[in-house]
């Protein structure tokens, strides 16, 4: 695993991994990804200890992949920048946050996001513009494939009041419903059309439902606890369980939000 502090290491790891043929992927703070026990073969590029830089401007802010959503919602807010308040409390990257169009209580990376940077697998650097990135629910698809550097979020000036007050009204709400306290990988599953997967998963009667050192959580049923030595084949066992009961007693399909990747 490398930790790239700026561009120029990027570069560098990428150079270096073409002339190996070095099988490459790239991470943010890992905050829904899911390693499967056999680890990953190949060099893993974590961008969380570099690419930190934040600018603020009266119409938004730039920043680095490897910012936490937190930091920069809070960076922002201080400079009354309003938009980003959907962000408190998100512990993942600009960059993961992108890939995953991250998002919460209303607000997602596809609603601010205006600019994106992107260097490709050659070390080449190269911008698009929201009008060309694919976005979905949970999803961006980039029109070039490569590794997100930086964004460009467009925001709008409030009062310091009016933003703290939103945010904190999010904070309390992940405080009261999310089990924040318990080591998990996120949210397990999107939430199909029209439902909620924490409630569907609920209505199985598979809240607590315990494997191994894994537990779907009891706050939260869309969220799966390590509770001390969890391996990622117990947490696979219980999303397998909760898939298999979905499909069989209610005919639905739950997809994966986390990132599943690795050997099991």
């Amino acid at each position: 695993m490398i930790f790239p502090r700026g561009l120029g290491d990027l570069r560098e790891i990428l150079e270096e991994a073409g002339k190996e043929g070095e099988a490459l992927f790239v991470m943010g703070r890992g905050t829904n990804l899911l390693v499967q026990d056999g680890g990953i073969r190949g060099t893993v590029i974590n961008l969380s200890r570099g690419l930190k830089d934040i600018r603020l401007a009266d119409n938004g802010a730039e920043a680095g992949a490897g910012v936490s959503l937190s930091r920069l919602a809070d960076r922002t807010a201080q400079a009354n920048l309003s938009g980003l308040e959907f962000a408190a409390g998100i512990p993942g990257t600009v960059g993961g946050g992108i890939k995953g169009n991250a998002g919460a209580y209303g607000g997602s990376i596809d609603r601010v996001l205006e600019d994106v940077w992107v260097m490709d697998w050659q070390g080449q650097e190269h911008r698009f513009s929201r009008e060309v990135l694919a976005f979905s629910y949970r999803s961006c698809v980039l029109p070039r494939e490569g590794i997100i550097v930086a964004a460009h979020f467009g925001l709008q000036k409030e009062e310091l009041a009016l933003i703290r007050e939103k945010m904190e009204d999010f904070q309390n709400q992940r405080r009261k419903g999310q089990p924040l306290r318990a080591k998990t990988a996120g949210s397990v599953f999107k939430n199909p059309p029209g439902g909620y997967a924490a409630r569907i998963i609920e209505s199985l009667g598979l809240k607590g439902k315990t494997i191994g050192g894994a537990r779907i959580s009891k706050i939260h049923a869309n969220y799966i606890e390590n509770l001390g030595g969890a391996k990622a084949s117990d947490v696979m066992a219980l999303i397998e369980l909760i898939q298999g009961k979905a499909q069989k007693e209610l005919s639905l399909r739950l997809d994966l939000e986390v990132q599943v990747v690795g050997e099991g």
